[in-house]
């Protein structure tokens, strides 16, 4: 089964059907195409990324190849967490991890470490026993020593607090978890600056969901990273997730990363997938996939300081929302039409 361009359509899947790509009336029908070229290449001088997951790297021989020669950046999925890589006290498991570095210094691509501080994913040993004092030690000790091991290596970028922003806004600014129920909201102060003493020449982000679009959210998140500048707080670029549905794309998605880069800020899209919401995917909701992959990938080449592109995972099959077809790649490695727009994006931005 090979997914193609539609002469006659803005983009197609050839699968005893075709797929169409519905764009907006003022929006030139990209040329036709057979296949596609690695989007590694064509979305220079921008990285395309990938979250990258050992499991499925050093197990599934096509999403290897995918790996090896679509993406310029990868971010572990899960092998930089802490309960990967800090399970015990003073212990840490950098195997993981270090699989993932060493690949992507083997196929030339650069690396995002994630993450830090999120209320998610914590090894059991750091919980709620913990007082305000050790939490503030283990955090530092945990900052410097990873970023230190990691010096040497390809990490271009570390999403330093991730999910921070509170989704019920009437109640906090800042998410319940525990960072902030033991260090309050200095924990982020606290941990960007912890973060640039380890490591002077990595670029350190916030991360968040539901900040992608204006709105109250992102006004909050907005209202943190100006307090962060204006408390010289070091802060390098802002990380939207982008977990949408079919249709979601918010209209004020470029606006928004705008907005964040006239700071002096680089932004990047970080967690990029596109839920069907089926199992069963209709013809219509694949091509309503790839306008919401191309509106996502224009949006991020028209701002100068957008500087990657990256997907939660590479194909349908190893994805972390299951049965639902969110990624450009199926299960067998044929590139959908969200993939070709994604090519169509990154080309139309030249």
């Amino acid at each position: 089964m090979v997914f193609r361009f539609s002469v006659s359509a803005a983009l197609g899947l050839l699968l005893g059907c075709t797929y169409v790509l519905a764009t907006p009336a003022s929006s030139a029908a990209p040329a036709a195409s057979t296949a596609l070229p690695p989007i590694r290449s064509v979305a220079q001088p921008r990285f395309f990324g990938a979250a990258l997951n050992s499991t499925f790297l050093f197990n599934d021989p096509i999403y290897t190849k995918l790996a090896e020669t679509q993406f310029s950046i990868f971010t572990p999925e899960n092998e930089m967490k802490w309960e990967v890589i800090h399970p015990f006290p003073n212990v840490y498991n950098f195997t993981p991890a270090d699989e993932l570095v060493k690949f992507s210094h083997t196929v030339n691509a650069r690396m995002r470490g994630h993450n830090f501080v999120w209320g998610s994913q914590l090894a059991p040993w750091v919980n709620d026993s913990l007082t305000a004092t050790e939490m503030d030690i283990i955090l530092k000790e945990h900052i410097t020593t990873i970023m230190d091991h990691y010096k040497k290596d390809n990490i271009y970028a570390w999403d330093i607090v991730n999910e921070i922003v509170s989704d019920t806004l009437n109640v906090s600014t800042f998410k319940q978890i525990l960072w902030t129920q033991k260090l309050g909201e200095e924990v982020v102060a606290k941990a960007f600056t912890y973060a640039r003493a380890a490591n002077p020449s990595v670029k350190l982000y916030i991360n968040d969901y539901s900040i992608e679009g204006l709105g109250p959210k992102s006004d909050a998140l907005f209202g943190i990273v100006q307090g962060m500048m204006k408390d010289k707080i070091p802060i390098d670029g802002v990380g939207f997730q982008c977990h949408f549905g079919l249709g979601q794309v918010p209209a004020t998605l470029q606006q928004n990363l705008q907005r964040f880069a006239d700071l002096g800020l680089d932004v990047a899209i970080t967690e990029l997938d596109i839920n069907t919401g089926s199992t069963s995917p209709t013809d219509a909701m694949f091509a309503q996939q790839a306008q919401d992959y191309l509106s996502v990938v224009s949006a991020c080449a028209a701002v100068k300081r957008c500087v990657s592109v990256t997907t939660w995972g590479i194909m349908d099959n190893h994805s972390w929302i299951v049965g639902k077809d969110v990624l450009p790649w199926t299960g067998t490695g044929e590139a959908k039409p969200a993939a070709t727009a994604i090519v169509q994006a990154f080309e139309a931005a030249k």
